[in-house]
């Protein structure tokens, strides 16, 4: 009896060990091909929010914890002070005009006294030259003579004296010589100063009027009605938060077959059991150390040797559902999947959009509108919705 039981039992631990030969192999295949790290964290960009110039809050549009969208106002200044500097401004800006305006009046007068003094100097000429041919012929006296010759030499004089004013209000236009009005009449270094005046002050007002950089989440908001501000000061943040990623501290050992393109699973500690599709974007060119305010010196005194863990940016594949939005600082789980190791080791799928043709590489990231895909050749879910920036 004792032996019939014993077989059976023997059955039975070889049939459940035969059961667990399967899900044991698999799991074994699955933490060879995936690796994972809760020292993870929701990450994003953060625009600090400030002024331009000084002024006054004369009015508040938001508050904390406000969704705006890009281009909403958000505050506005006192634009008074500003106001009266613009019309100063245009006053000196029609001062400079009519400066100029003088200054071509200037030139016709010297022109027109030119054309005097020439018409004046020919027919002091015609006088000498008829004076002397007479006084060759003994007609006429040698006083008469001699007043002939002074006045066609003081004729020259005044040409001389008229040319030379001509100039003087020719320099005094930069070398303009046409009198007549055109479209470059007021083309002139003095008019420029007093417009370049005039368009700062409009930017001063239009600074008056601070709007939001970006769509996202007002926080941090430490101005109020009646503060006196200064440019550069703090007054709120912004955060978008359809643009933010993950950014998962791996061990270096961890690392070894982490490609960008690679899919990834993120599940965060506020919704446990819900897991957010995502890929590998980039990884990061040093480890935490090395740029941190105080690096390691290995270099001096006893070394001891301590794994070190880099920084890889994990982005989503599609925003977070409504009901499950992810916050900045959140505490996550990263799990990669490296079974796929042809991914490159050091760019970013975001570039490599840029490069593709589908943005200007010289913007920042955040000026992204369109929904990006991942590249040819990059590891993922043909049925995955489009990356979402």
């Amino acid at each position: 009896m004792k032996s019939a039981a014993r077989k059976i039992l023997m059955v039975v631990a070889a049939i459940v060990l035969i059961a667990l030969i399967a899900p044991g192999w698999h799991y074994y295949q699955y933490l060879e091909s995936h690796v994972s790290t809760d020292d993870a964290y929701v990450d994003g960009t953060v625009a600090l929010v400030s002024s331009r110039i000084p002024g006054t809050v004369a009015k508040l549009f938001v508050e904390e914890n406000w969704r705006v969208k890009a281009g909403d106002l958000l505050l506005e200044l006192d634009p008074r002070d500003y106001e009266v500097r613009l019309d100063q401004a245009d006053a000196v800006l029609g001062r400079a005009r009519q400066s100029v305006d003088q200054l071509y009046a200037q030139l016709a007068a010297a022109q027109a006294g030119y054309r005097l003094a020439d018409s004046q100097l020919k027919q002091a000429e015609i006088d000498y030259q008829r004076a002397r041919a007479l006084r060759e012929q003994g007609v006429v006296s040698r006083e008469f003579y001699d007043q002939s010759t002074t006045a066609y030499r003081v004729a020259m004089a005044d040409r001389a004296l008229a040319e030379h004013q001509v100039q003087q209000a020719q320099a005094a236009l930069g070398g303009e010589s046409d009198v007549g009005l055109d479209h470059s009449r007021y083309d002139r270094p003095i008019v420029q100063q007093a417009q370049a005046a005039v368009d700062a002050a409009k930017l001063d007002i239009s600074y008056t009027k601070i709007r939001a950089p970006l769509p996202g989440i007002v926080t941090r908001k430490s101005v109020h009605v009646g503060n006196r501000i200064q440019p550069g000061e703090p007054l709120m943040a912004i955060v978008p938060v359809d643009r933010l990623y993950v950014t998962a501290n791996y061990k270096e050992t961890q690392l070894t077959d982490v490609r960008v393109g690679q899919t990834a699973e993120i599940e965060a500690d506020i919704y446990p059991g819900y897991i957010y599709k995502a890929h590998v974007d980039s990884i990061s060119v040093g480890t935490g150390a090395a740029f941190a305010l105080l690096p390691p010196e290995n270099a001096t005194g006893n070394w001891v040797k301590v794994v070190q863990r880099v920084p890889v940016k994990i982005v989503l594949n599609e925003p977070p559902p409504s009901d499950k939005p992810l916050r900045m600082g959140l505490s996550v789980e990263v799990t990669i999947d490296v079974s796929n190791t042809s991914g490159p080791l050091l760019t970013s799928t975001l570039q490599q959009q840029y490069h593709q043709g589908k943005g200007n590489p010289a913007y920042a990231p955040e000026n992204l509108q369109a929904p990006l895909r991942l590249p040819p050749g990059m590891t993922g879910d043909s049925d995955q919705p489009a990356i979402q920036r």
